[in-house]
């Protein structure tokens, strides 16, 4: 999903949304990896996503667009890209992403 814009008149316009499938793995994150993610300290929904692709993340600099997955019927917000050179002949990526509560999913998702 592409960053919300304001328009002329001060309003918020969502942004658009382009979807794609990727492999990968969406795994729960431990009570001691956690502790070491801000958002772990109030969310129980944390998990660590491992891509074959680069997805988009709150945290990167200079992205325009906010990356969610679908997991079991839920919507995770994509927080954070982290480095992962455990396989250095595979090509992955490691993120974490946050439940988003029904009441918060993008209209677009919905």
């Amino acid at each position: 999903m592409s960053k919300p814009t304001l328009d002329s008149f001060g309003n918020m316009v969502e942004g658009t949304f382009t979807t794609r499938t990727v492999r990968g793995t969406i795994q729960p994150v431990t009570g001691e990896e956690a502790i070491a993610y801000q958002e772990g300290g109030r969310n129980t929904g944390v998990v660590k996503i491992y891509s074959s692709e680069r997805l988009a993340a709150r945290t990167q600099e200079g992205t325009e667009a906010i990356g969610y997955v679908n997991q079991g019927g839920f919507w995770y917000e994509i927080t954070d890209e982290l480095v992962f050179g455990n396989l250095p002949k595979i090509t992955h990526w490691k993120y974490i992403a946050c439940k988003v509560p029904a009441a918060q999913v993008p209209k677009g998702l919905q």
